[in-house]
């Protein structure tokens, strides 16, 4: 394990490696722990894609980075960022967070292009600013059950949404159904407006069609009850003694 800071200060040196000119820094793959910095003093200021990937990497510091576009920090063991930051990072535009530790990333800036946040922890996850948004993968959050997607995300190709392993039932986009259960997603009728996207919770549905179903069960288990109880009185009474009539004087006497 290599502090990530250490090993960029070894293989990239300053000032005697011109970090201005670097546009693509690839670290990834490196046994890198602890946090990365790339703030101002940093002189990495004409970054353009950055890949941490495949590390052990927990934070890292951003300054302002005005060429930078695609960021990759997947597979390390992030527990907090906030992705709306457009005035250090105005071209930001890629961002892959999958699988780490993230519970919250906060509102998705409008340059948001392509979003990879899966198997991570969010409960939540609001897009609504992203009108650019093209391609989005939230799968592998289990507990995921809101989610805002701006009215203009309608990705045409089959990989470009994937919403599997949530808490999520079904989005609908102006063109498709999405249902997040299965991963299917169906054709809608062609229509001339945008359509709101909109997401269901099965786990809702599923709790009100129990309750739906237990009300029922107790109903006919109810009824059922009465009959066995009805005819168990009508054969007790079918086979009980008959009693003997002995005839006196002045009338009958019942055993």
């Amino acid at each position: 394990m290599v502090d990530a800071n250490q090993y960029i200060n070894s293989n990239y040196p300053f000032p005697s490696v011109n970090r201005t000119i670097i546009q693509t820094l690839d670290v990834s793959n490196r046994n890198l722990i602890n946090t990365i910095n790339l703030g101002p003093s940093e002189n990495f200021t004409n970054l353009v894609n950055l890949n941490t990937s495949f590390n052990q990497i927990s934070g890292f510091t951003l300054g302002l980075l005005p060429q930078f576009q695609n960021m990759d920090f997947s597979h390390n063991i992030l527990t907090n960022f906030i992705m709306k930051n457009t005035l250090l990072l105005p071209r930001l535009s890629i961002i892959n967070l999958s699988h780490n530790s993230l519970s919250d990333i906060g509102p998705g800036s409008v340059i948001l292009t392509h979003l990879d946040i899966s198997n991570n922890l969010i409960t939540t996850l609001d897009l609504s600013d992203c009108r650019n948004l093209v391609k989005l993968n939230c799968s592998g959050n289990r507990d995921l059950s809101n989610l805002t997607l701006n009215p203009l995300f309608n990705p045409t190709d089959p990989n470009a949404f994937d919403c599997r392993g949530t808490s999520i039932g079904q989005v609908n986009t102006t063109s498709y159904t999405y249902d997040c259960r299965t991963g299917n997603r169906i054709q809608r009728a062609t229509s001339t407006s945008k359509a709101t996207v909109t997401v269901t919770n099965p786990a809702i549905q599923e709790n009100n069609n129990n309750g739906l179903y237990l009300g029922i069960g107790i109903g006919v288990g109810g009824i059922v009850l009465i009959i066995i109880l009805s005819i168990v009185g009508y054969l007790i009474y079918k086979r009980r003694p008959k009693k003997g009539i002995i005839k006196i004087a002045g009338g009958q006497y019942y055993e």
